[in-house]
């Protein structure tokens, strides 16, 4: 709006000024020939012309070039012929305005018709009696004034022209920023949701198998039962502080702990039911590697018991964790049930993608009768420290 408004504020003054050089032209037409109605019929005819020339130029501009050069060059020689003949404050401004337009409407200036325009205006007026140097020295100042003009209206072209393209990116900024945003959220979410469905799963299957036993055996063994029920609240209990440090996103479990402990705590879970029995062969070495890794091992612990013990009723899990000078090896085998084919559960795909976000690789695969096994390679990262017995 406000360049729309400067741009009809300079057709305004522009057609002033030729409005004004006009009236100073027909004034001095009919004041140097009042008796001669031919000549001022002609030179006013001359006049029109010129006008009705200018102002068809305009539309010639976006449509044709050469046409738009040719009724330039027209107007110069009809402004020159007049200048020449009637010599006056109108006809003066006139050329000037010809020699605004073709520095200031061209976006390069074309030089065979700036050159055209000078000689047209230095002729007119030496056969005027005026001499080269008393035209030469007003010309040129004009000249280089206009050209600066030129030189402000491209600088302040290119400056409204930058701050468009910097609104533009600002826009695509905040537009980015909000992607980045709905992303960064739908990833949260993600990351509550597999740490729910492998944290308080976990807890839920190691609770239903000790209400189970304990159901069992409460007739038969009444204090084995009691102590299963026992175990069971605390699980309980643990589900609820898992839920809690999940929903606040607290420190991922186990991190701040000894992975052979907190693999420990996940046995004894099961200790009660005396259904579950697990095999632990783990390097020492890796107490002291990278906390992510160890907390991407304990996940997938986590979850392949869990799973095990859902989907394939398993009741003994060997898990070996081993250091090699360039990887950490996990292999999680159970004695369940076979699998002829694996559908990659939540679960499944939380272990993928844990390892994977470590530059890992892991495997999926059953046995020939019974048993699932976990296998990957999760390669060494930050904190590897020399274990020194």
């Amino acid at each position: 709006m406000k360049d729309m408004y400067t741009m009809d504020s300079r057709m305004v003054v522009q057609r002033m000024i030729k409005g004004f050089s006009l009236c100073s032209i027909f004034a001095t037409i009919i004041q140097k020939y009042p008796a001669d109605s031919q000549s001022i019929l002609y030179f006013i005819l001359i006049t029109v012309a010129l006008l009705v020339n200018d102002f068809t130029r305009g539309k010639f501009q976006n449509q044709s070039k050469a046409l738009w050069y040719v009724s330039f060059i027209v107007s110069n020689i009809l402004a020159g012929f007049l200048l020449f003949k009637v010599y006056c404050i109108g006809t003066q401004i006139y050329i000037i305005i010809l020699l605004v337009e073709i520095i200031v409407s061209t976006r390069k200036i074309p030089m065979y018709v700036l050159c055209l325009h000078s000689a047209i205006f230095t002729a007119s007026l030496i056969a005027d009696h005026n001499t080269v140097k008393d035209i030469l020295s007003p010309y040129l100042v004009i000249l280089a004034i206009v050209y600066l003009f030129r030189n402000v209206l491209i600088e302040k072209t290119r400056t409204q022209e930058l701050n468009q393209e910097l609104q533009i990116a600002n826009t695509t900024l905040q537009e980015y920023s909000g992607k980045i945003q709905e992303l960064t959220i739908s990833k949260e979410r993600n990351r509550i949701a597999q740490e729910l469905h492998d944290s308080l799963g976990h807890y839920l299957i190691a609770l239903n198998m000790n209400l189970e036993y304990a159901n069992t055996v409460m007739d038969m063994e009444p204090g084995k039962a009691k102590l299963t029920i026992n175990k069971s609240q605390e699980l309980s209990k643990e589900c609820i502080v898992k839920l809690r440090k999940t929903v606040v996103l607290l420190g991922e479990e186990g991190s701040s702990k000894e992975l052979r402990q907190s693999l420990h705590e996940i046995f004894d879970n099961f200790l009660e039911t005396n259904k579950i029995h697990f095999e632990l062969n783990m390097d020492e070495e890796i107490e002291y590697v990278d906390s992510d890794i160890k907390n991407c091992i304990y996940k997938t612990v986590q979850e392949s018991i869990t799973n095990g013990i859902k989907h394939g009723e398993a009741t003994y899990f060997s898990i070996k964790i081993h250091k090699f000078s360039d990887q950490i090896s996990l292999l999680i085998h159970n004695n369940g049930a076979d699998c002829t084919e694996i559908i990659k559960s939540k679960g499944i795909q939380g272990i993928e993608n844990r390892i994977v976000a470590l530059g890992g690789k892991v495997n999926f695969y059953s046995g020939g009768s019974t048993g699932f096994s976990v296998e990957a390679n999760i390669p060494k990262i930050a904190l590897d420290f020399e274990f020194n017995k």
